[in-house]
């Protein structure tokens, strides 16, 4: 399903969580922006998605996380930290190429 996601996906959820649990550690991250890339040949539209966590006391490496979505489901999403937010929280970023 992954393969098959694009910006278009994505844009009636903006603002909206994504809850994640790993390893115990629950956290909600919302989308807060969906930036879009130019297409190449026939392939997908490149776009990222940026999301801003709800912790200040723990960061998630860079790594697969299973983001669950009341509408969309359970979507597995290679995220990256990419600092923080001036309340504390962290900022996240997932490229779909």
């Amino acid at each position: 399903m992954i393969d098959t996601l694009t910006a278009d996906s994505f844009e009636p959820h903006l603002n909206t969580p994504f809850a994640i649990n790993v390893e115990g550690q629950e956290e909600v991250l919302t989308l807060v922006e969906i930036e879009r890339y130019k297409a190449s040949g026939d392939n997908r539209a490149p776009f990222a998605l940026t999301f801003h966590g709800s912790l200040t006391d723990a960061m998630y490496e860079s790594q697969m996380l299973p983001l669950d979505h009341g509408d969309m489901g359970r979507l597995d999403i290679f995220v990256s930290p990419f600092g923080r937010n001036a309340d504390g929280t962290y900022r996240y970023h997932a490229v779909f190429n």
